[in-house]
């Protein structure tokens, strides 16, 4: 008994080491109306446009002129159809929102 104990503790250690691995590693979060919403990983200069892209970007509902950054407690808002908008960089721990379009499509 205490051999298959001491197996399983061998054979989850990868396992665990590679999750302390992925929380230690710096990251953006996307969420909202985007296709794949978690964490994307942040390298440097990484933009608002590129983390979206990440994300596998937006759905049909998400509305792009909407898209926020929330960031030490301050929240910005800002448009993906403006090209000089798209390149906004981001910083680590940024959560970027896609909100659902309302109801006449914006």
């Amino acid at each position: 008994m205490k051999a298959l104990i001491a197996f399983s503790l061998l054979a989850l250690a990868p396992l665990h080491a590679e999750e302390s691995k992925q929380e230690t590693e710096p990251r953006v979060t996307v969420g909202g109306q985007v296709r794949a919403p978690g964490p994307v990983k942040f390298e440097k200069n990484l933009t608002l446009f590129e983390a979206i892209q990440a994300a596998r970007g937006a759905t049909e509902f998400g509305a792009q002129n909407r898209v926020k950054i929330h960031r030490d407690g301050k929240t910005t808002t800002y448009d993906m159809r403006d090209d000089k908008q798209k390149l906004t960089p981001l910083e680590k721990g940024d959560i970027v929102e896609v909100p659902q379009k309302n109801i006449i499509g914006k």
